[in-house]
């Protein structure tokens, strides 16, 4: 995302830099007497939209523009184009700024619609445009083609310089638009999970719980009138409990059940095709089988960070043993301010964990920029 942001930011830089070679028939002296002030007023005008509308753009990728804004650029593309190769014999650059309001009105725009807006601007530009010369050049042979040439060079411009800014737009808002169905599906896949999760207890409790409260409430009315039995059907309370909190133990460890070794190779495919470039120090296999199995649930839970809150170029995985101390520092670049909508509860449940585990948990930016999770657990070395 941040890299598609810096790319089209500099392709939309790019064209206002061609915008600026605009007016250098003005300071050349390729105007004729009397059409300086107005193609001055008319450039400013255009330029001044043409920023407007890019800003609005960057905003909100794909936004259709306003309709005074199509009426106003219409009006003003076509007369800086038709004006400008009245003005001179190097008028035909002012059709420069006509294409990239064309661009600016169908951005956001149907195929099919912009193809008619594209057709219908070439047809008037070339129409008027050769009427405009007509009435400008003489009517020998050298002049004519000359004449020719200048409206060539303007339908070219007018055809095809609005696709410019378009085309960079629309490539932030396919990519915009990949990382939100990314991130939705990451939602889903989760929200299954848990769906699924939900129905697992639902039936290994459910009847169990039952049970429960049947041969609770049986017991009650016994003990009165037949104490051994009342005591009887509490044991059997108790073996029923005891029996589905052993089902729902072995439920939960086969369902988070994780390794780093096989995290790790999980994370380096789901940063490679991110387009993160991922760097591991260290082995896991020197870890603790036990150490890796918490360990593993830390490092895919960062994972989960890195993707959903950060936009990182580089990402950088260490895992060391030190006396007896095994530990995993996951560092990237690409931190993002925190979202105050949704502050997530992932790191705070990593840290109880961890704790539960005897082990420690730190999380934050360093001086550098660079958001670091480095998390620590009592194990051996294998």
């Amino acid at each position: 995302m941040r890299s598609a942001r810096r790319f089209g930011r500099i392709g939309l830089a790019s064209t206002l830099l061609y915008l600026l070679l605009v007016p250098i028939p003005v300071f050349t002296g390729g105007l004729r007497p009397g059409f300086v002030p107005l193609m001055l007023a008319l450039y400013v005008a255009g330029f001044a939209l043409h920023l407007w509308r890019i800003r609005e753009l960057v905003d909100s990728p794909g936004r259709p523009a306003a309709p005074w804004f199509t009426i106003t650029a219409s009006v003003l593309g076509l007369a800086v184009t038709l004006t400008g190769l009245g003005s001179g014999a190097l008028g035909f650059t002012w059709a420069l700024l006509g294409g990239v309001l064309l661009g600016d009105i169908v951005g956001g725009q149907r195929a099919r619609v912009t193809a008619v807006w594209v057709l219908s601007a070439t047809v008037v530009t070339g129409v008027a445009g050769w009427w405009v010369t007509g009435l400008i050049y003489p009517t020998d042979e050298a002049s004519q083609a000359f004449r020719v040439m200048t409206v060539a060079v303007a339908v070219l411009y007018v055809g095809g310089m609005w696709i410019l800014d378009v085309e960079r737009l629309w490539w932030l808002k396919a990519v915009i638009d990949l990382d939100g169905a990314r991130r939705t599906a990451a939602e889903l896949a989760t929200a299954r999970e848990r769906l699924r999760l939900a129905d697992d207890l639902h039936d290994l409790l459910g009847h169990a719980l039952e049970v429960v409260a049947f041969k609770s409430e049986l017991a009650a009315r016994l003990q009165a009138v037949d104490g051994d039995r009342a005591r009887a059907e509490m044991e059997e309370v108790q073996r029923v409990a005891r029996q589905s909190l052993s089902e729902v133990r072995a439920m939960v460890r086969d369902t988070r059940a994780t390794d780093l070794v096989a995290e790790l190779a999980g994370a380096r495919a789901v940063l490679d095709s991110a387009g993160v470039v991922l760097v591991v120090r260290g082995d896991p296999a020197t870890v603790d089988p036990t150490a890796r199995n918490v360990l593993g649930r830390v490092l895919r839970e960062a994972m989960t960070n890195v993707l959903r809150h950060a936009e990182p170029s580089h990402c950088t995985i260490t895992i060391e043993v030190v006396d007896g101390v095994a530990r995993l520092r996951v560092d990237n670049d690409g931190a993002l301010p925190p979202d105050r909508d949704d502050p997530g509860t992932g790191l705070t449940a990593l840290r109880r964990y961890l704790h539960e585990h005897a082990g420690r948990l730190d999380a934050g930016l360093t001086p550098e920029g660079v958001f670091r999770l480095d998390a620590e657990l009592p194990a051996g070395a294998r």
